[in-house]
């Protein structure tokens, strides 16, 4: 899957609850990334922004 096609997934994962947790997120990548590419620091940067451009915060993981 293209690398733009995950941000704009990370964004709709949180833009209606406007937050999306770093579970969530990490498990968005793990499932669409991995194993096929490396991702790189640069990269998580480039979806943080794009959340944060979004006002999309990402949260810790909510507890049980």
């Amino acid at each position: 899957m293209p690398r733009s096609d995950i941000v704009r997934k990370a964004v709709e994962l949180g833009r209606d609850k406007g937050f999306v947790t770093f579970g969530e997120l990490d498990q968005l990548l793990l499932n669409e990334l991995w194993p096929s590419t490396t991702t790189s620091p640069e990269y998580i940067e480039a979806v943080m922004t794009a959340l944060s451009d979004e006002g999309i915060n990402v949260v810790e993981d909510e507890g049980p």
